[in-house]
């Protein structure tokens, strides 16, 4: 006579895909960050938080994720005061629409230098936004 027995160790269930962040999720700072404005630099921009959900699972997700991702902006409607932006982003660049002091803007970017092989304070991003 034969017997099996299934035993597990936890009833909780292992991470997702879906809840992983994305490889650019950092602060970037200083010179590695560049915010503009309808083609004009922002200078008093000096922080952007990148934050983001992966919005896809399965093999596709594997080689090409996308992300629900929040950019946080310090200073860039006030010094003092954070700007959230929603967007859309692969591993590469990123799109979206949003509203700042009751302007509406188009927004796109994208991530310079590839986080697997360069070190993050060697990688930058770039943030465009361009009035509707």
């Amino acid at each position: 006579m034969m017997v099996s027995i299934c035993v597990s160790c936890s009833n909780e269930e292992e991470p997702s895909p879906s809840n992983e962040g994305s490889p650019r999720d950092w602060t970037y700072t200083g010179d590695n960050v560049k915010v503009y404005i309808n083609g004009e630099i922002q200078t008093r921009v000096k922080e952007l938080r990148v934050r983001s959900i992966q919005l896809s699972s399965g093999e596709e997700s594997i080689s090409n994720p996308i992300y629900d991702t929040t950019l946080i902006i310090k200073g860039l409607s006030n010094s003092n005061k954070t700007t959230n932006i929603q967007v859309i982003a692969t591993l590469d660049n990123f799109s979206g629409t949003t509203t700042i002091d009751g302007h509406d803007y188009n927004v796109s970017g994208e991530y310079i230098g590839n986080p697997f092989e360069t070190h993050y304070s060697k990688l930058c991003i770039i943030v465009r936004l361009e009035s509707k």
